[in-house]
């Protein structure tokens, strides 16, 4: 899936990769596709969390050792 946009939060923690992650999906357009790498398991449970609580669509979700790779689609 080609994405629009693309924020790397790894090594992030606490509120700076929903921050990184609001960011990102602000520089898009409706139905556009934001790439966001993590590192952790607490981080991907936060991005899964805010995703759906913006309206946002989780349409991919890869795992590659610690880095889980999210393809997000922009709702609301």
């Amino acid at each position: 899936m080609d994405a629009e946009g693309y924020v790397d939060a790894r090594g992030a923690y606490c509120q700076a990769p929903v921050i990184l992650l609001k960011e990102g999906m602000d520089r898009l357009a409706r139905g556009g596709v934001l790439k966001v790498d993590v590192d952790n398991q607490p981080t991907g449970e936060d991005v899964r969390v805010w995703a759906r609580r913006m309206g946002h669509d989780i349409v991919g979700e890869e795992k590659e050792g610690e880095k889980i790779t999210f393809s997000i689609r922009k709702g609301a």
